[in-house]
């Protein structure tokens, strides 16, 4: 799990979609997720705000409850009619969807319980939602437990690599916010 994330925030990082400030909260919550714990504390909980790693969000998961489903594909039972989509719900609550155009806050990033839904938005590398661009409601934050479940599940990891692939080929001229610190430069 550890090495997965980091090597996700190494490559989102090479390819401009993330800041260098997001990069590092990102392998700092990978150490903090590691079963040797490199991190004891939640790094998320930077700016002032306090945070348990141990409290619970408001959408309890137990042990034994099913991480991902695959909700449906581009192979009929659902309105979208591009053969590349396709849709998981993470935690119950947190529906993934391949096509999606939107890079905020994250590739991929989940709605809540509806693709249709604009906010909130969960940051699966971070654990962070967000309410509006740039607004997290600290209280919705996946717990450890939570983001342990989620990254433990090889078909998440594999939908996450698919996504990114998928967003670098479709856009492959888009701008992110930060510059892509690999582009070769104009001469």
């Amino acid at each position: 799990m550890r090495n997965f994330l980091i090597n996700m925030a190494e490559v989102h990082h090479q390819l401009g979609m993330i800041s260098h400030d997001e990069f590092w909260e990102r392998v700092e919550v990978a150490l903090w997720l590691s079963d040797d714990a490199e991190v004891s504390s939640d790094p998320r909980g930077s700016l002032g705000e306090w945070a348990d790693p141990e409290e619970e969000s408001h959408e309890d998961v137990g042990e034994s409850d099913s991480m991902i489903s695959k909700i449906s594909d581009g192979n009929g039972g659902s309105s979208k009619n591009d053969e590349n989509w396709m849709e998981f719900l993470c935690l119950g609550v947190w529906v993934f969807t391949k096509s999606d155009p939107d890079s905020y806050p994250s590739v991929p990033h989940g709605h809540h319980k509806s693709q249709n839904r604009k906010w909130p938005k969960l940051n699966p590398y971070t654990g962070r939602v967000f309410i509006a661009k740039h607004q997290e409601d600290t209280s919705s934050r996946l717990s450890k437990k939570q983001m342990k479940l989620v990254w433990q599940d090889e078909k998440f990891k594999s939908f996450c690599r698919e996504m990114v692939v998928w967003y670098q080929e479709q856009f492959p001229y888009f701008e992110f916010s930060v510059r892509r610190p690999l582009r070769m430069p104009r001469w």
